[in-house]
C-alpha cells in the first residue's frame, strides 16, 4: 500500500500526481478503470480526496468520470500532445518575453532557485539512477518545474495571458513530462539547459531571445512526451 500523509487539499494534488504518472507511463492503460474504494484502500486514505483527484484528471481530459462506475482512462494521444504543446508553446513565449520588462526581484530569485534546485536533483540522480524513477523523483522534478515556469508567468504581468495558459495547463500540465525523463539523464541536463537558455535571455534583458527560448524549450519537451508515449504504444 502507497500511504500519502499530507493535507486534505495537498493530498488530492498528490494523488493527481501520481495517478497522472502512472497513466503516462503506461502502469495504468488506457481504457482501465479507476474506482474510488481501491484508490482509497491502496492510498490509505478517504474517498473525498480520491474524488477530487479524479475530477481534476478529469478536467484535464485524462479520465472520463462515469456515475456510478469511476473513471474510466483516456490517457492523450501523442498528436494530441504536440497540438496541445504547440499552442502552450506560443503562449508560454509570449510570457517571457513580457516578463523581460515586468519581472521583479522575488520572481527572478524563485527562478534562479528553480535551476539550482534542477542541478541538484541531477546530480543527485547521476549519483543514484534509479531514484530518478521513483515517484518522489517525479514530485521533486514536477514541483521545481513549477516554481521556474510559475516565475515567468507571474512575472509577464498579464492576466489574460495567464488565464489562457491555465486553461491549456488543465490539459497538459507543465508537470506531466517527467516521465520522459526519468532514468535519461542526457533529456534531464538537456531541460535544465533549456531552463538556463530561458533564465539567461531573461536576465540580460532579450525579449526576443527569450520567446524564442522557452518556446524551443516546450516544444522540445512536449516532444519527448509524445515519443515516450508512443513507444509505451509499441511495447
Amino acid at each position: 500500500m502507497t500511504v500519502l500523509t499530507v493535507g486534505e487539499g495537498a493530498l488530492s494534488d498528490r494523488l493527481v500526481d501520481e495517478l497522472q504518472r502512472r497513466i503516462l507511463s503506461g502502469d495504468i492503460p488506457v481504457g482501465s478503470w479507476l474506482r474510488h474504494a481501491n484508490i482509497a484502500e491502496e492510498f490509505g486514505i478517504s474517498r473525498t480526496p480520491v474524488r477530487e483527484a479524479l475530477r481534476v484528471l478529469g478536467s484535464r481530459g485524462i479520465v472520463t468520470i462515469v456515475k456510478n462506475r469511476g473513471a474510466r482512462v483516456n490517457g492523450h494521444s501523442a498528436t494530441e500532445m504536440r497540438e496541445l504543446g504547440a499552442v502552450r508553446a506560443e503562449l508560454e513565449g509570449y510570457a517571457a518575453e513580457l516578463a523581460v520588462d515586468w519581472i521583479n526581484d522575488e520572481q527572478l530569485e524563485q527562478m534562479r532557485d528553480a535551476l539550482a534546485q534542477f542541478a541538484v536533483a541531477i546530480d543527485d540522480y547521476k549519483l543514484d539512477p534509479a531514484r530518478s524513477r521513483k515517484p518522489e523523483a517525479n514530485t521533486r522534478w514536477s514541483e521545481t518545474n513549477e516554481c521556474f515556469h510559475s516565475a515567468i508567468l507571474r512575472g509577464s504581468g498579464n492576466r489574460q495571458l495567464l488565464l489562457s495558459i491555465e486553461d491549456i495547463s488543465r490539459r497538459l500540465p507543465r508537470n506531466s513530462n517527467y516521465p520522459a525523463y526519468a532514468g535519461n539523464s542526457r533529456l534531464l541536463q538537456q531541460n535544465l539547459a533549456e531552463h538556463q537558455a530561458v533564465a539567461d535571455a531573461i536576465i540580460a534583458g532579450n525579449a526576443k531571445k527569450a520567446r524564442a527560448a522557452m518556446v524551443k524549450h516546450i516544444r522540445s519537451s512536449t516532444e519527448s512526451l509524445a515519443r515516450f508515449i508512443e513507444d509505451s504504444e509499441r511495447e
